[in-house]
């Protein structure tokens, strides 16, 4: 076979390139201390200092340490990629996460090691990469910035030392700005590695500018009036997927408004409902109903915002779920979005629920008492539904082969009882009507695994109660039963 020879990239070209991802400060400084935790760190300090308008950052761990072949490798672009095998509890990706992020907030990238006694230091400089236009991996610091390196020396055992400098906003930036940056960060971090911060995975502790973060708990699971879901065990192609929902408390249940809007999430109540997917125990989507929703995706909407949902995926699930190489997006395989669509239906009507009647249980119909099987909701034209977590009916979905068919049969039940008002009278919501269809392809799944042809089985649907209150409904089950499993889950 004939070849034009080895076309490598240029050098700055690319790594200017690979400099434009679009890491945000906040995202750049967590792939850093994804490389600490993966190295055993139970310790990582991050350090910014303005430095007169010149600033630099540094992020100390004491993790395993490496020699000096393990840094050169470590600073190779790619050099552990995607399909090498991975520890359980390895938060890396792609082998680009330490040039990818840092490149994008700096020009100068200077890693010091320690092991074994022995202290090896490398750096990338992008300025003299433009000006030589070679791949060269630099060694030892920049002259000037010996003191900068120097705690990787001074400290015993073992460890990395991450120094940026020339930082993209330096000069550019007021010292408010920068301040305001940091802040983002702090809280971004907070929320990121709670589960590590709090030991509910390894125990890690993240010191920020000198002080210990406090984890940020999505779940509020400390205020009592929190209430979990019944959890849920999932398969995806790269094995099991944990999730549980959680209705958080109305703002009434909290002891003041600054533990409430601590609650809220660095972007606020309403931006931070939604799910929330961790990959080995770190935050990757926090927030975000991940394009599901039924034919119309859902919104952050008020009456939602105390709904948020629990995803444990593992870190072998990077495809599945099309990771990027930031870590901070994630897409359900199409395997999936059926049951998460599901228990999204159930957390959000809870949510709603208490959400419009302050947190406080309502009785049941006809002064019944409180473990009876039906509650109150926040919908006017389906004013009550059945308990999901009532003895009786978990239960029969425990003893089910198919619990979905089960969730279907009650939301039949609710949608047609004669307890709700006339069809005409109130206006169904379009998560309502989304329910009700949802429900209808599950049914229309089981008729055709019966082996009814498809028309016989959509007419069937379409022309029993609850079913024919949606108007075009035997449309839509074609439409969507057409697509059906042709949902692009790669």
């Amino acid at each position: 076979m004939s070849t034009y020879g080895s076309v490598p990239p240029h050098p700055s070209a690319l790594v200017e390139s690979l400099g434009n991802l679009g890491y945000s400060l906040e995202a750049a400084v967590a792939d850093l201390i994804d490389n600490s935790i993966a190295a055993g760190a139970s310790l990582v300090e991050v350090c910014f200092e303005w430095n007169g308008g010149e600033p630099f950052a540094q992020i100390l761990d004491d993790g395993c340490g490496m020699n000096e072949a393990e840094l050169v490798e470590a600073m190779r672009l790619g050099g552990t990629g995607p399909l090498a095998v991975r520890r359980s509890d390895d938060l890396g990706r792609y082998g680009l996460g330490l040039k990818t992020a840092s490149f994008s907030q700096c020009r100068r990238l200077t890693v010091g090691s320690r092991q074994r006694g022995d202290i090896s230091v490398a750096r990338w400089d992008l300025d003299a990469m433009a000006t030589g236009g070679s791949w060269d991996l630099l060694e030892g610091t920049a002259p000037g910035s010996e003191d900068r390196i120097s705690a990787i020396g001074s400290r015993g055992g073992t460890g990395t030392l991450i120094l940026w400098e020339v930082l993209r906003t330096g000069t550019e930036s007021s010292l408010a700005r920068f301040t305001e940056g940091l802040e983002r960060v702090e809280r971004h971090l907070a929320m990121v590695f709670h589960r590590y911060i709090d030991g509910d995975q390894r125990r890690v502790v993240i010191r920020f500018n000198g002080q210990a973060l406090k984890g940020w708990d999505p779940f509020v699971v400390a205020n009592p009036a929190t209430m979990p879901q019944r959890p849920a065990r999932l398969r995806d192609a790269s094995g099991h997927v944990e999730v549980r929902g959680y209705v958080l408390p109305h703002r009434d249940r909290f002891r003041n408004s600054d533990e409430h809007e601590a609650a809220g999430g660095p972007d606020g109540w309403v931006a931070q409902q939604g799910f929330y997917v961790y990959r080995a125990g770190r935050l990757i989507v926090a927030g975000g109903w991940l394009g599901l929703g039924g034919s119309r995706e859902w919104l952050r909407d008020e009456a939602s915002q105390l709904a948020r949902i629990r995803v444990d995926i593992l870190n072998t699930g990077d495809r599945a779920w099309r990771i990027d190489v930031r870590k901070a997006t994630a897409r359900p395989p199409a395997a999936l979005r059926d049951s998460l669509t599901r228990i999204a239906v159930d957390v959000r009507r809870a949510a709603r629920e208490v959400y419009a009647h302050r947190g406080m249980r309502v009785p049941s119909p006809g002064g019944g008492p409180a473990g009876g099987l039906w509650k109150s909701t926040a919908s006017r034209r389906y004013p009550y539904a059945i308990k999901r977590d009532h003895p009786a009916v978990q239960a029969v979905i425990d003893a089910a082969e198919d619990p979905s068919m089960v969730d279907a049969m009650l939301l039949a039940i609710e949608r047609s009882a004669p307890l709700s008002l006339a069809p005409n009278s109130v206006r169904a919501e379009t998560e309502e009507v989304d329910e009700i269809v949802l429900a209808a392809n599950v049914l229309l799944r089981n008729l055709l695994a019966l082996g009814l042809d498809r028309t016989t089985a959509i007419n069937r649907v379409a022309g029993s109660e609850p079913f024919n209150q949606v108007s075009g409904i035997a449309e839509r089950l074609l439409l969507e039963n057409a697509r059906g499993t042709g949902e692009d889950g790669t």
